[in-house]
């Protein structure tokens, strides 16, 4: 630009860089635009998977306008003959000591990401994440929120969980042990095992709630008080818990029919947590 002083020429390209930062602005909404289209047509807006992708969407656009824009304006401060150099040391310092004293917030929006990428639970699943169980409310990119069976309601660091447990992904499964007297008719509880998980699948065949046939596994452990005899059922998510109780109640009164005996004392019937009523 021979024509123009230096300091109009300058001004001229910090123009063109702030155009350019413009045109990047605007295709990256435009390409996450049809990228959220996309979602809302393969999934329900109020899903929690439609919800999921709309905040993966809303953070990519987000991160990736500031990230335009601060290249644009290092570039336009090196245009202008500022000495970005320092700047930009100085910056990486502050920055360092910013990160230092929030580096527990990045580590939870960094995991929260994980999360919803991951698609590790939704709203409505029962997980168990940080030491806490209980049924999913809301997923953030900083924390989880659960309620618990008593009502609680927990509020948990996405940078906290280590390990999550979701027992209502797919199917569920419902394992029932039942610890019987030393001199117990063995053979008789294996029968009486097989004979109510059959009814139990038979009562439940036209209404979806099991997924596939219940498993005898016979005695798997031999405890202090006596022989352990242990069953399970493949459920749909969350309606272990209901099947769980009904099968433990009709496995007692099973073997208190057939004169199975049990250890007195020792629990009867042993299974993970009841979880919600369904």
């Amino acid at each position: 630009m021979p024509d123009l002083p230096d300091w109009g020429q300058r001004l001229v390209a910090v123009g063109i860089v702030g155009l350019v930062a413009l045109i990047a602005t605007w295709l990256l909404r435009w390409l996450l635009g049809r990228f959220a289209a996309r979602l809302r047509g393969a999934l329900p807006e109020e899903s929690p998977a439609g919800k999921r992708a709309k905040t993966l969407v809303s953070v990519l656009g987000a991160f990736g306008v500031v990230v335009i824009w601060l290249v644009a304006f290092v570039t336009a401060l090196e245009i202008g003959g500022v000495p970005v150099g320092p700047l930009i040391a100085t910056a990486g310092i502050g920055g360092v000591a910013l990160g230092f004293g929030m580096q527990n917030l990045v580590r939870d929006y960094v995991a929260g990401l994980f999360v919803l990428s991951e698609n590790q639970y939704d709203v409505g699943d029962s997980v168990k994440v940080a030491g806490v169980e209980g049924t999913v409310e809301a997923i953030t990119l900083r924390s989880t929120v659960l309620r618990a069976q008593d009502g609680s309601r927990h509020v948990v660091s996405n940078g906290e969980i280590r390990v999550s447990t979701n027992t209502t992904r797919g199917y569920s499964r419902c394992l029932v042990s039942v610890v019987l007297a030393h001199d117990a008719d063995l053979d008789a509880a294996i029968a009486v095992t097989r004979r109510v998980v059959a009814g139990l699948e038979a009562d439940h065949a036209g209404d979806g709630s099991l997924t596939g046939p219940g498993t005898v596994l016979g005695v798997d452990a031999v405890t202090p008080d006596g022989p352990q005899i242990s069953c399970f059922i493949e459920t749909t998510p969350g309606r272990q818990f209901a099947l769980g109780r009904e099968l433990r109640r009709r496995l007692l009164t099973g073997f208190r029919d057939a004169g199975v005996s049990m250890p007195p004392g020792a629990p009867p019937a042993a299974s993970r947590p009841s979880g919600p009523a369904v």
